[in-house]
């Protein structure tokens, strides 16, 4: 009986879980958490996902028996969380995340994996039902398993360690950072329009001890000065790209303005928040020294 249901499982649908459009995992590696080492991928969703055959066998269910495997897909759960004596600790969460992800290896094997994050919540449900003296004698282990491994999430959050140990948190901070430059960085630059209000290049001639000069051609250094206390407390990695977008030339300038280059909605909105910030600060501070001190305790 259990050969032949293995058989029909294996033969039912498979064209459907192995056609040509299923996901394709971008980062792989193993996790390594209560003792035990579980295969995971990122794939190319963002989804992370705990590969099949190593969380089975780490929580001790690596062949389970025809039933257990029959009443698993009936639910659509992992094996290992779908015993009668579990079943009132079955979250919703569970139903929604414990059905089998079909998808691709980084070198194209076919793989079968758990959404990552049903991690905790077995772990959880096997915790609980110990504590409340329902376990049978052979799930007592995994118990223990459990235990430990929720021990090791206590601190840190499943997918932060799939993208760690994956090596996908690069690319993440990469994306992260580029949705920002997206909404600060304008793809078209934008006509040039007087963003630094006079009052501000007064207050930096004050705070200096320097003698106030109206004229537009200014020290280089008042530059610095700007990127220092407005552009660089914008988001990191806004000035850096600014930057890039306007080099400087062989005469040691750069050709356009930086506010030219932000967006009209939230980065111009951002760069007059500051620059208001900034003239205020400057005008309560009686010189540079004391400037530094306000913008330290801002």
């Amino acid at each position: 009986m259990d050969k032949e249901f293995r058989r029909e499982r294996a033969l039912k649908g498979s064209n459907e879980r192995w056609n040509p459009t299923i996901p394709k995992a971008t980062h792989s590696g193993i996790l390594n958490i209560g003792g035990q080492s579980l295969e995971c991928d990122v794939l190319q969703d963002g989804r992370r996902i705990l590969r099949h055959k190593t969380f089975s066998r780490a929580m001790g269910k690596s062949k389970p028996a025809g039933p257990d495997l029959k009443r698993a897909i009936e639910l659509k759960l992992p094996v290992f969380i779908s015993a009668n004596n579990l079943t009132p600790y079955l979250e919703p969460i569970i139903s929604e995340r414990g059905e089998q992800i079909f998808y691709k290896s980084i070198n194209g094997r076919k793989l079968i994996g758990y959404d990552a994050t049903i991690l905790p919540e077995a772990c959880k449900i096997y915790v609980q039902a110990f504590n409340d003296g329902v376990l049978h004698k052979q799930q007592l282990p995994i118990a223990k398993i459990c235990q430990t491994m929720l021990y090791g999430l206590a601190t840190v959050g499943i997918v932060s360690l799939v993208d760690d140990c994956t090596g996908f948190v690069e690319q993440r901070n990469r994306d992260e950072l580029q949705k920002i430059l997206n909404k600060y960085i304008s793809e078209e630059l934008r006509a040039w329009t007087q963003k630094f209000p006079n009052e501000l290049f007064k207050q930096i001639y004050r705070l200096y001890g320097w003698e106030y000069n109206a004229s537009p051609k200014r020290p280089q250094c008042i530059g610095h000065i700007i990127n220092k206390y407005v552009y660089e407390k914008l988001p990191p990695g806004v000035l850096e790209e600014l930057k890039k977008k306007n080099p400087v030339n062989e005469n040691g300038n750069r050709k356009y303005r930086f506010h030219q280059f932000l967006t009209e909605d939230l980065g111009n909105e951002h760069l007059q928040k500051q620059i208001l910030q900034t003239v205020t600060l400057m005008k309560v501070s009686e010189n540079i020294e004391h400037f530094n001190e306000l913008v330290e305790r801002l």
